[in-house]
Protein backbone atom coordinates (compact mmCIF):
# COMPACT_ATOMS: atom_id res chain seq x y z
CA UNK A 1 0.00 0.00 0.00
CA UNK A 2 1.50 3.40 -1.07
CA UNK A 3 0.37 6.48 0.82
CA UNK A 4 1.36 10.03 -0.28
CA UNK A 5 1.23 12.97 2.12
CA UNK A 6 1.85 16.67 1.33
CA UNK A 7 3.23 18.95 4.03
CA UNK A 8 2.78 22.66 3.22
CA UNK A 9 4.60 25.50 4.88
CA UNK A 10 1.42 26.19 6.85
CA UNK A 11 1.89 22.76 8.35
CA UNK A 12 -1.33 21.30 7.01
CA UNK A 13 -1.03 17.51 7.23
CA UNK A 14 -3.30 15.14 5.29
CA UNK A 15 -3.45 12.06 7.44
CA UNK A 16 -4.36 8.55 6.45
CA UNK A 17 -5.64 5.84 8.75
CA UNK A 18 -3.81 3.28 6.62
CA UNK A 19 -0.50 4.91 7.50
CA UNK A 20 -1.12 6.31 10.93
CA UNK A 21 -3.37 3.81 12.60
CA UNK A 22 -0.21 2.22 13.94
CA UNK A 23 3.52 2.67 13.78
CA UNK A 24 5.73 1.24 11.06
CA UNK A 25 9.46 0.66 10.81
CA UNK A 26 10.89 2.03 7.56
CA UNK A 27 13.97 0.11 6.51
CA UNK A 28 15.14 3.01 4.38
CA UNK A 29 14.60 6.79 4.45
CA UNK A 30 15.46 8.79 1.32
CA UNK A 31 15.23 12.40 0.11
CA UNK A 32 14.97 13.85 -3.40
CA UNK A 33 14.65 17.28 -4.98
CA UNK A 34 17.41 19.00 -3.01
CA UNK A 35 21.05 18.71 -4.06
CA UNK A 36 22.63 21.33 -1.77
CA UNK A 37 22.65 18.88 1.14
CA UNK A 38 23.66 15.24 1.43
CA UNK A 39 21.30 12.40 2.32
CA UNK A 40 23.02 12.17 5.70
CA UNK A 41 22.45 15.88 6.39
CA UNK A 42 18.80 15.72 5.37
CA UNK A 43 18.30 12.68 7.57
CA UNK A 44 19.94 14.46 10.51
CA UNK A 45 17.82 17.57 9.90
CA UNK A 46 14.65 15.45 9.93
CA UNK A 47 15.62 13.78 13.25
CA UNK A 48 14.52 10.41 11.83
CA UNK A 49 16.54 7.18 11.94
CA UNK A 50 16.05 4.09 9.75
CA UNK A 51 14.81 1.20 11.83
CA UNK A 52 12.96 3.37 14.35
CA UNK A 53 9.19 3.01 14.57
CA UNK A 54 7.34 5.99 13.08
CA UNK A 55 3.75 7.09 13.01
CA UNK A 56 1.82 10.29 12.45
CA UNK A 57 3.53 12.30 15.19
CA UNK A 58 7.06 11.34 14.17
CA UNK A 59 6.59 12.01 10.45
CA UNK A 60 4.75 15.26 11.10
CA UNK A 61 7.63 16.35 13.33
CA UNK A 62 10.23 15.32 10.74
CA UNK A 63 8.46 17.29 8.00
CA UNK A 64 8.19 20.29 10.30
CA UNK A 65 11.91 20.11 11.16
CA UNK A 66 12.71 20.32 7.45
CA UNK A 67 10.30 23.18 6.85
CA UNK A 68 11.62 25.08 9.86
CA UNK A 69 15.07 25.31 8.29
CA UNK A 70 13.57 27.80 5.82
CA UNK A 71 15.24 25.93 2.97
CA UNK A 72 12.05 24.28 1.67
CA UNK A 73 8.73 25.63 0.46
CA UNK A 74 7.00 22.25 0.79
CA UNK A 75 7.70 18.65 1.70
CA UNK A 76 6.05 15.58 0.18
CA UNK A 77 6.55 12.09 1.51
CA UNK A 78 5.46 8.58 0.65
CA UNK A 79 5.66 5.26 2.47
CA UNK A 80 5.38 1.94 0.64
CA UNK A 81 5.65 -0.31 3.66
CA UNK A 82 9.43 -0.48 3.50
CA UNK A 83 10.86 2.84 2.30
CA UNK A 84 9.88 6.28 3.60
CA UNK A 85 10.74 8.77 0.83
CA UNK A 86 10.63 12.55 1.03
CA UNK A 87 10.30 14.82 -2.02
CA UNK A 88 11.52 18.33 -1.28
CA UNK A 89 11.08 21.67 -3.03
CA UNK A 90 13.77 24.26 -2.35
CA UNK A 91 12.65 27.69 -1.15
CA UNK A 92 14.09 31.03 -2.21
CA UNK A 93 15.61 33.60 0.10
CA UNK A 94 18.80 32.00 1.44
CA UNK A 95 21.52 34.64 1.99
CA UNK A 96 25.27 34.37 2.65
CA UNK A 97 26.36 34.77 6.25
CA UNK A 98 29.08 36.87 7.82
CA UNK A 99 30.57 36.98 11.32
CA UNK A 100 31.41 40.38 12.75
CA UNK A 101 33.38 39.83 15.97
CA UNK A 102 34.24 36.15 16.35
CA UNK A 103 37.94 36.81 16.81
CA UNK A 104 38.90 33.19 17.52
CA UNK A 105 38.34 32.12 13.92
CA UNK A 106 38.52 33.47 10.40
CA UNK A 107 35.31 33.24 8.37
CA UNK A 108 36.37 30.16 6.39
CA UNK A 109 37.36 28.19 9.49
CA UNK A 110 34.23 29.20 11.37
CA UNK A 111 31.93 28.19 8.51
CA UNK A 112 33.67 24.81 8.30
CA UNK A 113 33.18 24.27 12.04
CA UNK A 114 29.51 25.16 11.79
CA UNK A 115 29.01 22.83 8.83
CA UNK A 116 30.13 19.99 11.05
CA UNK A 117 27.57 20.89 13.69
CA UNK A 118 24.52 22.17 11.81
CA UNK A 119 23.01 19.87 9.18
CA UNK A 120 22.29 21.64 5.85
CA UNK A 121 24.35 24.71 6.74
CA UNK A 122 26.82 25.62 4.00
CA UNK A 123 27.40 29.34 4.51
CA UNK A 124 23.85 30.56 3.79
CA UNK A 125 20.65 30.82 5.81
CA UNK A 126 17.15 32.15 5.29
CA UNK A 127 16.66 35.14 7.64
CA UNK A 128 14.58 34.44 10.76
CA UNK A 129 14.57 30.70 10.00
CA UNK A 130 15.13 27.67 12.15
CA UNK A 131 18.49 27.15 10.44
CA UNK A 132 19.53 30.64 11.54
CA UNK A 133 18.59 29.73 15.11
CA UNK A 134 20.60 26.51 14.87
CA UNK A 135 23.64 28.47 13.72
CA UNK A 136 23.24 30.84 16.67
CA UNK A 137 23.08 27.86 19.03
CA UNK A 138 26.17 26.31 17.42
CA UNK A 139 28.12 29.57 17.68
CA UNK A 140 27.12 29.86 21.32
CA UNK A 141 28.36 26.32 21.93
CA UNK A 142 31.67 27.00 20.15
CA UNK A 143 32.23 30.04 22.33
CA UNK A 144 31.40 28.05 25.45
CA UNK A 145 34.16 25.64 24.49
CA UNK A 146 36.50 28.64 24.58
CA UNK A 147 35.28 29.41 28.10
CA UNK A 148 33.08 32.31 26.99
CA UNK A 149 29.41 32.31 27.98
CA UNK A 150 28.05 34.51 25.21
CA UNK A 151 24.84 35.89 23.79
CA UNK A 152 24.82 35.68 20.00
CA UNK A 153 22.38 37.40 17.65
CA UNK A 154 21.77 37.59 13.92
CA UNK A 155 20.42 40.37 11.72
CA UNK A 156 19.63 40.72 8.06
CA UNK A 157 22.04 42.96 6.15
CA UNK A 158 20.23 45.17 3.69
CA UNK A 159 21.95 45.76 0.35
CA UNK A 160 23.43 49.16 -0.42
CA UNK A 161 26.34 50.80 -2.26
CA UNK A 162 29.17 48.30 -1.99
CA UNK A 163 27.14 46.12 0.40
CA UNK A 164 25.52 42.81 -0.53
CA UNK A 165 22.47 41.38 1.18
CA UNK A 166 23.26 38.81 3.84
CA UNK A 167 22.78 37.67 7.42
CA UNK A 168 25.33 38.87 9.98
CA UNK A 169 26.07 37.03 13.21
CA UNK A 170 27.34 39.01 16.18
CA UNK A 171 28.42 38.45 19.79
CA UNK A 172 26.29 40.81 21.87
CA UNK A 173 27.75 39.86 25.25
CA UNK A 174 30.39 39.87 26.48
CA UNK A 175 31.75 42.98 24.77
CA UNK A 176 34.50 42.18 22.24
CA UNK A 177 36.98 45.05 22.16
CA UNK A 178 40.28 45.95 20.55
CA UNK A 179 43.15 45.33 22.95
CA UNK A 180 46.72 46.51 22.51
CA UNK A 181 47.40 47.96 19.05
CA UNK A 182 51.01 47.40 18.00
CA UNK A 183 52.18 49.18 14.83
CA UNK A 184 55.72 48.65 13.65
CA UNK A 185 57.78 50.37 10.96
CA UNK A 186 57.22 53.90 12.33
CA UNK A 187 59.93 56.50 11.83
CA UNK A 188 60.65 58.55 14.99
CA UNK A 189 58.63 61.62 13.95
CA UNK A 190 55.50 59.49 13.57
CA UNK A 191 55.65 57.71 16.93
CA UNK A 192 53.61 60.39 18.70
CA UNK A 193 50.81 61.04 16.14
CA UNK A 194 50.39 57.34 15.36
CA UNK A 195 50.56 56.59 19.08
CA UNK A 196 47.42 58.70 19.43
CA UNK A 197 45.66 56.47 16.88
CA UNK A 198 46.76 53.35 18.76
CA UNK A 199 45.48 54.76 22.04
CA UNK A 200 42.17 55.83 20.52
CA UNK A 201 41.61 52.40 18.95
CA UNK A 202 42.22 50.48 22.17
CA UNK A 203 38.91 49.66 23.83
CA UNK A 204 36.84 50.25 20.72
CA UNK A 205 34.52 47.45 19.50
CA UNK A 206 36.35 44.75 17.58
CA UNK A 207 34.56 43.57 14.45
CA UNK A 208 35.10 42.69 10.81
CA UNK A 209 35.63 46.38 10.00
CA UNK A 210 38.53 46.85 12.45
CA UNK A 211 41.23 46.47 9.81
CA UNK A 212 39.57 48.90 7.40
CA UNK A 213 38.90 51.44 10.17
CA UNK A 214 42.52 51.38 11.33
CA UNK A 215 43.72 51.63 7.73
CA UNK A 216 41.58 54.73 7.13
CA UNK A 217 42.80 56.38 10.35
CA UNK A 218 46.42 55.88 9.33
CA UNK A 219 45.81 57.01 5.76
CA UNK A 220 44.13 60.20 6.95
CA UNK A 221 47.17 61.14 9.05
CA UNK A 222 49.84 60.25 6.49
CA UNK A 223 47.98 61.60 3.45
CA UNK A 224 47.49 64.91 5.24
CA UNK A 225 51.27 65.25 5.15
CA UNK A 226 51.68 64.11 1.55
CA UNK A 227 52.76 60.52 2.22
CA UNK A 228 50.44 59.19 -0.46
CA UNK A 229 52.08 55.76 -0.82
CA UNK A 230 51.59 54.88 2.84
CA UNK A 231 50.23 51.36 3.33
CA UNK A 232 49.33 49.15 6.26
CA UNK A 233 50.53 45.58 5.74
CA UNK A 234 50.61 42.36 7.73
CA UNK A 235 47.45 43.09 9.67
CA UNK A 236 46.75 40.32 12.16
CA UNK A 237 45.25 39.86 15.58
CA UNK A 238 46.41 37.73 18.44
CA UNK A 239 44.53 35.26 20.67
CA UNK A 240 41.50 36.89 22.29
CA UNK A 241 41.74 37.33 26.05
CA UNK A 242 38.59 36.87 28.15
CA UNK A 243 38.61 38.62 31.50
CA UNK A 244 35.73 39.86 33.57
CA UNK A 245 32.93 41.06 31.36
CA UNK A 246 34.83 41.63 28.14
CA UNK A 247 37.01 40.02 25.50
CA UNK A 248 40.04 41.95 24.29
CA UNK A 249 41.75 41.26 20.96
CA UNK A 250 45.35 42.45 20.45
CA UNK A 251 46.04 43.83 16.98
CA UNK A 252 49.30 44.25 15.08
CA UNK A 253 50.35 45.58 11.69
CA UNK A 254 53.29 47.16 9.86
CA UNK A 255 53.22 50.70 8.47
CA UNK A 256 55.09 51.34 5.22
CA UNK A 257 55.49 55.10 5.06
CA UNK A 258 56.85 55.80 1.58
CA UNK A 259 58.03 59.22 0.31
CA UNK A 260 56.43 62.63 0.80
CA UNK A 261 54.87 64.17 -2.32
CA UNK A 262 54.33 67.77 -3.33
CA UNK A 263 51.73 69.09 -5.74
CA UNK A 264 52.94 69.71 -9.29
CA UNK A 265 49.65 70.94 -10.79
CA UNK A 266 45.87 70.90 -10.75
CA UNK A 267 44.09 70.58 -14.10
CA UNK A 268 40.34 71.22 -14.26
CA UNK A 269 38.23 69.85 -17.13
CA UNK A 270 34.63 69.10 -18.02
CA UNK A 271 31.52 71.22 -17.49
CA UNK A 272 33.08 73.56 -14.97
CA UNK A 273 30.86 76.32 -13.63
CA UNK A 274 33.69 78.70 -12.73
CA UNK A 275 36.50 80.51 -14.48
CA UNK A 276 40.13 79.41 -14.14
CA UNK A 277 40.77 82.55 -12.11
CA UNK A 278 37.92 81.76 -9.72
CA UNK A 279 39.12 78.17 -9.39
CA UNK A 280 42.64 79.32 -8.58
CA UNK A 281 41.22 81.67 -5.94
CA UNK A 282 39.05 78.96 -4.36
CA UNK A 283 41.70 76.23 -4.43
CA UNK A 284 43.10 75.33 -1.01
CA UNK A 285 46.25 73.77 -2.41
CA UNK A 286 48.73 75.08 -5.00
CA UNK A 287 51.77 73.94 -6.94
CA UNK A 288 54.73 73.37 -4.66
CA UNK A 289 52.62 72.69 -1.57
CA UNK A 290 52.77 69.42 0.31
CA UNK A 291 50.14 67.17 -1.30
CA UNK A 292 47.70 67.45 1.56
CA UNK A 293 44.58 65.40 0.74
CA UNK A 294 42.46 67.37 3.21
CA UNK A 295 43.15 70.51 1.18
CA UNK A 296 42.45 68.60 -2.02
CA UNK A 297 39.04 67.52 -0.70
CA UNK A 298 38.27 71.11 0.30
CA UNK A 299 39.22 72.19 -3.21
CA UNK A 300 36.86 69.62 -4.73
CA UNK A 301 34.11 70.87 -2.42
CA UNK A 302 34.71 74.33 -3.80
CA UNK A 303 34.23 72.97 -7.31
CA UNK A 304 31.04 71.20 -6.22
CA UNK A 305 29.50 74.34 -4.68
CA UNK A 306 28.50 76.09 -7.94
CA UNK A 307 27.20 72.77 -9.31
CA UNK A 308 24.94 72.27 -6.30
CA UNK A 309 23.75 75.86 -6.52
CA UNK A 310 22.69 75.22 -10.12
CA UNK A 311 20.71 72.07 -9.32
CA UNK A 312 23.40 69.53 -10.20
CA UNK A 313 23.02 67.53 -7.00
CA UNK A 314 24.68 64.44 -8.44
CA UNK A 315 27.66 66.16 -10.03
CA UNK A 316 30.48 63.64 -10.40
CA UNK A 317 33.75 65.33 -9.48
CA UNK A 318 36.92 63.25 -9.52
CA UNK A 319 40.58 63.97 -8.95
CA UNK A 320 42.79 61.45 -10.76
CA UNK A 321 46.42 61.49 -9.57
CA UNK A 322 49.48 60.90 -11.73
CA UNK A 323 52.74 60.46 -9.85
CA UNK A 324 56.30 61.35 -10.71
CA UNK A 325 58.03 59.15 -8.18
CA UNK A 326 61.46 60.34 -9.22
CA UNK A 327 60.63 63.96 -8.49
CA UNK A 328 58.17 62.96 -5.74
CA UNK A 329 55.40 65.10 -7.19
CA UNK A 330 51.77 64.47 -8.07
CA UNK A 331 49.48 66.01 -10.68
CA UNK A 332 45.70 65.91 -10.26
CA UNK A 333 43.32 65.93 -13.22
CA UNK A 334 39.99 67.15 -11.85
CA UNK A 335 37.01 66.29 -14.04
CA UNK A 336 33.43 67.51 -13.63
CA UNK A 337 30.35 65.74 -14.99
CA UNK A 338 27.30 67.68 -13.72
CA UNK A 339 24.60 65.09 -14.42
CA UNK A 340 20.86 65.86 -14.25
CA UNK A 341 19.36 69.11 -13.02
CA UNK A 342 17.07 68.89 -9.98
CA UNK A 343 14.10 71.22 -9.41
CA UNK A 344 12.28 72.50 -6.38
CA UNK A 345 9.23 70.50 -5.33
CA UNK A 346 7.00 70.99 -2.32
CA UNK A 347 7.96 73.16 0.64
CA UNK A 348 6.62 72.29 4.09
CA UNK A 349 6.99 74.68 7.04
CA UNK A 350 6.74 73.00 10.45
CA UNK A 351 6.20 74.38 13.96
CA UNK A 352 5.21 77.97 13.11
CA UNK A 353 1.94 79.83 13.57
CA UNK A 354 0.06 80.75 10.41
CA UNK A 355 1.20 84.38 10.47
CA UNK A 356 4.87 83.46 10.90
CA UNK A 357 4.55 80.76 8.25
CA UNK A 358 3.09 83.30 5.83
CA UNK A 359 6.05 85.59 6.54
CA UNK A 360 8.52 82.83 5.72
CA UNK A 361 6.72 81.96 2.48
CA UNK A 362 6.66 85.61 1.50
CA UNK A 363 10.46 85.76 1.71
CA UNK A 364 11.20 82.29 0.35
CA UNK A 365 12.06 82.92 -3.31
CA UNK A 366 12.88 79.38 -4.51
CA UNK A 367 9.49 78.26 -5.81
CA UNK A 368 8.13 74.98 -7.09
CA UNK A 369 9.60 74.20 -10.50
CA UNK A 370 12.65 76.42 -10.03
CA UNK A 371 16.13 74.96 -10.39
CA UNK A 372 16.98 73.64 -6.94
CA UNK A 373 19.74 75.57 -5.20
CA UNK A 374 21.21 73.26 -2.54
CA UNK A 375 22.94 76.23 -0.89
CA UNK A 376 19.79 78.33 -0.53
CA UNK A 377 18.24 76.99 2.68
CA UNK A 378 21.35 77.16 4.85
CA UNK A 379 21.63 80.94 4.41
CA UNK A 380 17.92 81.77 4.32
CA UNK A 381 17.44 83.12 7.86
CA UNK A 382 20.64 85.16 7.95
CA UNK A 383 20.06 86.57 4.49
CA UNK A 384 16.54 87.67 5.37
CA UNK A 385 17.16 88.67 8.98
CA UNK A 386 15.97 92.26 8.41
CA UNK A 387 12.56 91.26 7.11
CA UNK A 388 12.07 88.34 9.51
CA UNK A 389 12.15 90.20 12.84
CA UNK A 390 9.13 88.19 13.94
CA UNK A 391 11.44 85.17 13.98
CA UNK A 392 14.11 86.75 16.18
CA UNK A 393 15.24 84.07 18.61
CA UNK A 394 14.20 81.23 16.30
CA UNK A 395 16.34 78.75 14.43
CA UNK A 396 15.54 76.20 11.76
CA UNK A 397 16.69 72.83 10.48
CA UNK A 398 16.25 71.61 6.92
CA UNK A 399 15.64 68.23 5.37
CA UNK A 400 15.54 67.65 1.65
CA UNK A 401 14.01 64.62 0.00
CA UNK A 402 15.53 63.98 -3.39
CA UNK A 403 13.50 61.91 -5.85
CA UNK A 404 15.88 60.12 -8.20
CA UNK A 405 13.17 59.27 -10.73
CA UNK A 406 11.68 62.75 -11.17
CA UNK A 407 14.70 64.87 -10.17
CA UNK A 408 12.45 66.80 -7.78
CA UNK A 409 13.49 67.90 -4.30
CA UNK A 410 10.86 68.32 -1.57
CA UNK A 411 11.90 70.30 1.49
CA UNK A 412 10.77 70.30 5.11
CA UNK A 413 11.85 73.30 7.20
CA UNK A 414 11.36 72.82 10.94
CA UNK A 415 11.54 75.88 13.17
CA UNK A 416 12.29 75.89 16.89
CA UNK A 417 12.56 78.62 19.49
CA UNK A 418 16.14 79.24 20.53
CA UNK A 419 19.25 77.71 19.10
CA UNK A 420 21.67 79.18 16.62
CA UNK A 421 20.33 81.20 13.73
CA UNK A 422 20.91 79.03 10.66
Amino acid sequence: MRVDVLVLSLCCIVSSSLLFAQKYIPKKITFSGYTAGSQAELLAASSLKPGDAVGQAEINAAAQHLLDTGLFSDVRFAFDGSELSFSLKAADGALPVSYSNFAWWDAKTLTASLEGRVPLFHGTVVPESGLQTQVIDALTALLAEKGVQATVSAAKIEPGPGISAGVGFHIDTPAVQIGEVKLTGLSPEWVEPIGAIQKAATGQPFDDATQATLDVALRNVYHRQGYLDEAMTGFAYGPPEFAGSKVTVPVRATVEQGPQYRLASLKLSGDVLMSPEEFAKRAKIHAGDVANEDFLRQTLAGVAGPCRAKGYLRANIKAIPSFDRTQRTVNYDISVVPGDVYHMGKLEIVNLSDDKKALVLQNWTMHQGDVFDATYASGFLNKNAKTLHALDGWSASYKQYEHEDTHIVDMVVTFQAGGLLR
